[in-house]
């Protein structure tokens, strides 16, 4: 099937980022139906009984795209995951930076100031903080938990 120059072009930098090859992607034309509720479907590539995400274009040439509730479900889990390895490494960056005695006690700690700051806000869902300011405030107060070169170097002089 030919589609219009600039419908390809998104068609193909779609494909791109699914890593899929344009032609193996399942593309439906979306129409008006017989009144407001209702859309007509035409298939125009692929097959019905696909896996992999339908390719929508509707009547403007706006792309969407339709996929399986397991598909949309996994990648939740997966942006999760990725979410909270991320936080993770964010974290202990911050605080191998602060130079711990002992690294487990240093997490323990922000883990427990962390949980304490969500259970405090509204949305629990989302806790903004700056870890960076975390750690030096946990450094300030458990100063025993870090190693401090200033006073390592000057006991040396």
């Amino acid at each position: 099937m030919t589609y219009p120059e600039h419908l390809t072009t998104h068609l193909g930098e779609l494909a791109d980022k699914l890593g899929m090859d344009p032609h193996d992607m399942t593309i439906v034309k979306m129409t008006p139906g017989v009144d407001e509720r209702h859309k007509e479907l035409e298939l125009l590539q692929g097959s019905w009984k696909e896996t992999r995400p339908w390719i929508i274009v509707d009547e403007r040439d706006r792309i969407y795209t339709l996929s399986s509730a397991e598909s949309l479900s996994m990648l939740i889990r997966l942006l999760s995951t990725s979410q909270s390895e991320n936080f993770q490494h964010k974290l202990e960056k911050a605080i191998w930076q602060r130079l711990p005695i002992d690294f487990e006690d240093v997490w323990a700690v922000a883990m427990d100031r962390i949980q304490t700051m969500a259970r405090t806000q509204a949305d629990r869902t989302v806790v903004n903080i700056d870890l960076d300011w975390l750690v030096s405030e946990i450094k300030q107060k458990y100063p025993n938990l870090f190693y401090h070169l200033d006073q390592m170097l000057s006991q040396k002089e």
